[in-house]
């Protein structure tokens, strides 16, 4: 199973140092890696931290106080 997950991983890499950084130097794909991973961080931790909030409101509000809105 394990070794499925890696050669997943390795041809993902393979297909992006191909497609998108081939021109990039070393530095320059770490940056943009980092840059990425970062993005798709905190897109899933603001996604969790306010998917709560948003269902919450949702249920603790009145049905009869919306009709009046």
């Amino acid at each position: 199973m394990f070794s499925n997950i890696n050669n997943y991983f390795s041809l993902m890499n393979y297909q992006s140092d191909i497609s998108t950084s081939k021109s990039l130097e070393p530095w320059e794909k770490a940056l943009f890696n980092s840059c990425v991973i970062v993005g798709i961080t905190l897109l899933a931790y603001t996604t969790f931290a306010h998917s709560n909030n948003m269902f919450l409101t949702n249920i603790d509000t009145d049905f009869h106080s919306s009709l009046y809105l």
